[in-house]
């Protein structure tokens, strides 16, 4: 039995370089808008295992290495990049009666380990739970027109869970709908709880330190146009962030921006910030989970985005230049 997705809300928790002077403001469509991410995996990973019984004797895979995190790559020697690659590669063998090899990459290592299996019914299991792709929440930070590329999150979305080194690179976006708040407390970030949609309306190309990066398919209906501001613009004192907390309605969030950390390369946490809007308190009680991306406006201007929050003061949080995502939008 193959067990297909594994979902996981993004976690925003503190836990070629250009001088500043050759990024210039440019005019982009301003983001906000909830969104639902799915990266793929380079292949499939073992999310866990469970007992099988062969020849009449319970089997775990853990006996033979098999663990959480693990990447399967090749059955046989082909490359599997689905749970379809690797449920008709399986069966084929299986059909064919071969015996099963697969190339693991465990630990920055790779591996091959031989599959054992149970027949019942013409019905395979292996004792592997799997699944081939990462998914989460995030926020809409701008649409590019001029290069049609939208840039979210702010930082990378990583896998905690998977074993090696490995960088999710490429993946889709989809509309997501925001159905309740589960509100932070100091030392416990809180998340938005959110339905995504079944249809594409993007491709994602990138996913690096600075945001995950795309081509839509469907350009979203918020269409205002504003600047970016340079990191000598950015200024103490107040501005605001656009985010969703509620089904796909974009609402302004006051903040004060307490701290700016002047940055001569890409770097993270810039701005330090502290939400003063008492409304959103009273629903969030600070800087939440899915709020990664949520662009920060100052005079007008997109001056960057929201990215982690302070855990142990949850109304305090972080953003990044919105030079750097700039720079990094490749």
């Amino acid at each position: 039995m193959l067990f297909k997705k594994l979902s996981i809300t993004l976690i925003v928790v503190v836990c070629s370089i250009w001088s500043i002077n050759d990024i210039y403001a440019i005019e982009v469509i301003l983001g906000g808008q909830s969104i639902g991410i799915q990266l793929n995996y380079d292949g499939v990973m073992i999310s866990g295992t469970y007992d099988i019984t062969i020849d009449n004797e319970t089997y775990n895979p853990s006996r033979d290495g098999y663990q959480s995190g693990h990447l399967i790559t090749h059955v046989n020697g082909e490359r599997v990049h689905s749970l379809d690659d690797l449920s008709e590669c399986i069966e084929e063998k299986i059909n064919e009666n071969q015996s099963i090899s697969l190339t693991i990459l465990a630990d920055n290592k790779i591996v091959t380990r031989d599959l054992k299996y149970q027949l019942n019914n013409d019905q395979y299991s292996t004792g592997l739970y799997v699944t081939d792709s990462l998914t989460g929440i995030g926020t809409m930070t701008y649409y590019n027109p001029a290069t049609k590329h939208f840039a979210a999150l702010g930082h990378m979305m990583y896998d905690v869970s998977l074993s090696s080194d490995a960088i999710i690179k490429e993946g889709s976006v989809y509309s997501s709908y925001v159905q309740s708040i589960v509100p932070s407390t100091n030392g416990h970030p809180g998340e938005k709880v959110a339905d995504i949609d079944s249809v594409e309306i993007g491709m994602i190309f990138e996913n690096n330190s600075y945001g995950i990066y795309g081509n839509y398919t469907t350009i979203s209906n918020n269409n205002q146009t504003i600047s970016t501001a340079s990191m000598d613009e950015v200024e103490l004192g107040n501005a605001y962030f656009l985010t969703v907390l509620e089904g796909d309605t974009i609402i302004q969030c006051a903040i004060e921006i307490t701290h700016l950390k002047k940055q001569s390369s890409p770097s993270i946490k810039g701005i330090t910030f502290r939400i003063v809007d008492e409304e959103i308190l009273d629903k969030t009680r600070g800087v939440i989970q899915g709020m990664s991306g949520s662009p920060i406006i100052q005079n007008d201007k997109l001056i960057g985005c929201v990215t982690h929050v302070n855990v142990k003061n949850v109304e305090y949080g972080y953003g990044l230049y919105i030079d750097w995502m700039l720079e990094n939008d490749n």
